[in-house]
């Protein structure tokens, strides 16, 4: 056991080099871009300036001379003979970048050193290649945790990297979507919106597949539920008073017409990236959120025709076409018969479509909190051709 955990601390300082040395090399090439930008810049401006005293000939030379004798075995060499002739001339920008290049030589050596050590280990011994496999699992994860630093609240964080490996492969596909609509990459551009809507991916997510129990399972639900009032303000205020109670009220009034009719206030869905908002109030049927197929609609170009005494709708879309009929759950979506969880109703002539049926009729990625009883729709929301302009399905 003690040679493990020897093992185990030496493994852990060279890991840790490597990665101080990867975090220089990165600060390392950027101030190489910046300097041979600066030192282009440099070489054209007057010989007033404290920097540019290395004529533009002199450059030609340095960088001839490099192409002449210059290869890996003597690099350090010629490094040191540019910093030298830049501490001549004064050119600090040069000599900078020089010198940086020169560090960056070193830590690359030292990390292939360090490489190499941890290879020979482990061909040594079956015992150090078994806790290599641990130590390279538990780094694999935390840089893909890593990826959501600032991205996530610090609760989800901790959560996601709390997750076993096993858990953790089942997020794979969530993380792909959405890292295919959002740059993980610029965390500081995104909305708090956005950064509330990945708190309710990946906690619903774990909550889902029961990934996590007892404390986390709660800090998971509180922080959830955090997230969903976050998003449901952000709703509510695009609403003034007295459109928002008119559409609570019409709500209310569809609740008392049926057992499994439930009242929907027009916080409790959101279109992100979107800026219409309801212009009938959304209702709620057998446990499912209904919305009026003319504010669905307002997000996707189409128009609709009223076919049978006007039982039977046809929706013409870019390249779908959906046809519905009143009091049925079997639409037919280019032809290919699709059934909804619950009927296209009509109230108060108003034609209703279930909310998540739309969203799978139409490529929208959507997620459903049924404890919150919340919907959103985030990603290709909005397929106008005009975005600025929302469309009007009855155009008749």
């Amino acid at each position: 056991m003690d040679i493990i955990k020897k093992i185990i601390k030496k493994l852990a300082r060279n890991i840790m080099l490597i990665i101080l040395s990867t975090a220089t090399f990165a600060m390392t090439f950027y101030t190489i871009v910046k300097a041979v930008e600066n030192s282009n810049d440099a070489s054209e401006s007057s010989g007033n300036d404290a920097d540019a005293k290395l004529t533009s000939e002199e450059i030609d030379k340095i960088i001839d001379d490099l192409k002449v004798s210059g290869d890996i075995d003597n690099i350090e060499e010629k490094l040191d003979e540019i910093i030298a002739r830049a501490k001549l001339s004064g050119n600090t920008e040069l000599q900078e970048y020089a010198e940086n290049m020169k560090r960056y030589y070193e830590l690359k050596n030292e990390i292939d050193t360090v490489q190499s050590l941890i290879e020979a280990s482990k061909k040594k011994n079956s015992s150090v290649a078994a806790v290599d496999e641990e130590v390279s699992r538990i780094i694999s994860l935390d840089s893909v945790a890593d990826d959501f630093q600032g991205a996530l609240s610090d609760e989800a964080l901790l959560l996601l990297k709390s997750l076993s490996e096993d858990d953790f492969k089942k997020l794979q596909d969530l993380i792909a979507k959405i890292t295919s609509f959002i740059d993980l990459r610029d965390v500081t551009s995104l909305t708090v919106q956005q950064r509330s809507l990945l708190d309710l991916l990946i906690l619903s997510e774990m909550i889902d597949n029961e990934m996590l129990d007892d404390e986390r399972l709660n800090t998971a639900k509180n922080t959830l539920s955090v997230a969903i009032t976050i998003l449901e303000s952000y709703v509510r205020q695009e609403y003034s008073d007295e459109e928002y109670d008119r559409l609570v009220e019409g709500s209310q009034e569809f609740s008392k017409l049926a057992k499994k009719a439930q009242t929907v206030s027009p916080e409790q869905i959101m279109f992100l990236g979107g800026y219409f908002n309801l212009k009938h109030a959304p209702i709620m049927y057998d446990g499912h959120i209904l919305v009026a197929v003319d504010d669905l609609y307002q997000y996707v170009d189409g128009t609709i025709e009223y076919m049978y005494n006007n039982a039977v709708m046809v929706i013409q879309s870019p390249n779908k076409i959906l046809e519905i009929e009143s009091g049925k759950n079997v639409a037919y979506l280019n032809d290919e018969p699709k059934n909804m969880s619950v009927p296209i109703l009509n109230y108060k002539n108003t034609i209703y479509m279930s909310a998540e049926f739309f969203a799978q009729a139409y490529d929208i990625d959507y997620k459903y909190d049924a404890e919150h009883e919340f919907l959103i729709f985030y990603n290709n929301v909005v397929q106008l051709e005009n975005s600025s302009v929302p469309n009007q399905i009855n155009k008749g």
